[in-house]
């Protein structure tokens, strides 16, 4: 299944008209993208393929910087997923990015005492039963 994000979704995206065939080729390679990330692609994603699809359109060739007499620009370009769009793709196909514990104390409980409280006889008594010693 593939997305339904066309050219006019992306000239309203950009708030500018478009050459609907380069703009339909960008769409097709962002989303191309994004399938190689998570497969089917969630609806969620329209806005994703659209925003990178945006960033792409203006400067298909990836120039990154440009000088003219003396004076330079940099910018990014070209077609591809920024590392936060990855992750949002993941998470929209529910993978990735849910909620996990990690035990700092896996042996709390049985033999375990809190480092930072002195030690006392009981204590020494504990681990000599928890370790099978006489």
């Amino acid at each position: 299944m593939t997305l339904s994000v066309t050219p006019a979704d992306l000239g309203l995206f950009m708030n500018v008209t478009l050459d609907d065939d380069r703009a339909q080729q960008m769409l097709d390679i962002v989303e191309a993208f994004a399938s190689a990330i998570v497969s089917p692609l969630p609806d969620a994603a329209k806005g994703v393929i659209l925003t990178a699809a945006a960033r792409a359109y203006p400067n298909p060739s990836g120039t990154s910087s440009e000088a003219v007499n003396g004076a330079s620009a940099s910018w990014g370009g070209g077609a591809y997923l920024s590392r936060s769009e990855r992750s949002m793709l993941r998470r929209m196909a529910g993978k990735g990015g849910g909620a996990f514990t990690v035990n700092v104390a896996p042996h709390a409980g049985r033999g375990y005492r809190d480092p930072l409280r002195p030690a006392t006889l009981d204590d020494a008594e504990q681990f000599a039963l928890d370790q099978d010693l006489p």
